[in-house]
């Protein structure tokens, strides 16, 4: 009875110790580019003349990278309320943008992270887009690789990879919609009745 007592005590151990050792290991940084750093710690790397904040998300701020060897361009999100420019997210492009470069980085993401959390590709295989959820000491990051090779304008073609630590995204709109709690404008009203309002003509 001692020794099977003993045995899960260790397998516990173990058990929290590589739990331990993989939230130490969740990544924040990308190129030089680190969550949680200021955004003067990579100034001479952003170009600052892009910044601006995206449509209805005035809480956060948009700066795009400048190309990097190895890297087409990218860009960083950093707060602008409760962490103001502090590095939020960033997405970087590989100036690799061939499929074979895309499942190179997979296995080194995957052997060192571990299986991804989720799949967000489509069905024509097209687009690729593996997920993985890693917790460290101030929570969640999010860790995303994506390659695309379709026709569709809206999606960056090639490959690329995103991190960002969610959490701290969503604390930036709650102290935002604090700080900007104004009355909505009442909306223009409709020209037209029912659905021919909303169709195009």
């Amino acid at each position: 009875m001692k020794r099977v007592f003993l045995a899960s005590v260790i397998v516990a151990m173990l058990l929290v110790s590589s739990i331990a050792m993989a939230s130490q290991n969740a990544p924040e940084s990308i190129a030089g580019i680190t969550i949680g750093n200021n955004i003067s710690s990579v100034h001479s790397l952003l170009d600052m003349d892009s910044v601006a904040s995206p449509w209805q998300e005035e809480y956060i701020k948009r700066i795009a990278v400048r190309d990097m060897e190895g890297y087409r361009g990218g860009y960083v999100v950093v707060g602008n309320c409760k962490r103001k420019d502090i590095i939020l997210r960033m997405k970087m492009k590989y100036a690799d943008g061939s499929m074979d470069f895309f499942n190179k980085i997979y296995s080194k993401i995957e052997k060192r992270f571990g299986k991804p959390n989720d799949w967000r590709g489509n069905p024509f295989g097209t687009l690729k887009v593996w997920k993985w959820s890693l917790n460290d000491e101030y929570g969640n990051i999010s860790l995303i690789l994506q390659h695309f090779s379709g026709d569709d304008d809206s999606i960056n073609d090639g490959n690329s990879i995103r991190l960002s630590r969610p959490s701290w995204i969503a604390e930036e709109r709650e102290c935002w919609d604090k700080i900007n709690d104004e009355q909505e404008e009442k909306p223009i009203p409709a020209k037209m009745q029912g659905l021919q309002w909303f169709l195009p003509y």
